[in-house]
């Protein structure tokens, strides 16, 4: 998994940072479906954020599809295959 350089006085908030890099990874596909992404203190190690800001991103992540959280467990890369070939078209 590639790490970016968070830009705390940027635009974008560094959690979205955080969510751009692992959704970049989860497109490459160095992180399959059902594979764990980095938990919120991982984050806060390998990015120098506050807590809050990792568990902002992870729940940014769950909002826009990406991942899925398994309680105290982990959260995982979700197959978004199953989401578009439910286009909402047919019935």
């Amino acid at each position: 998994m590639a790490v970016s350089e968070i830009n705390h006085r940027g635009p974008v908030p560094p959690y979205r940072q955080i969510a751009a890099d692992i959704i970049r990874d989860i497109e490459k596909g160095a992180l399959a479906v059902d594979c764990p992404i980095p938990s919120g203190p991982k984050m806060v190690e390998l990015y120098g954020v506050a807590l809050a800001t990792a568990q902002n991103a992870i729940k940014y992540l769950v909002e826009q599809g990406y991942v899925y959280t398994v309680p105290k467990r982990g959260t995982y890369v979700r197959d978004r295959t199953a989401q578009a070939d439910g286009d909402g078209q047919g019935e």
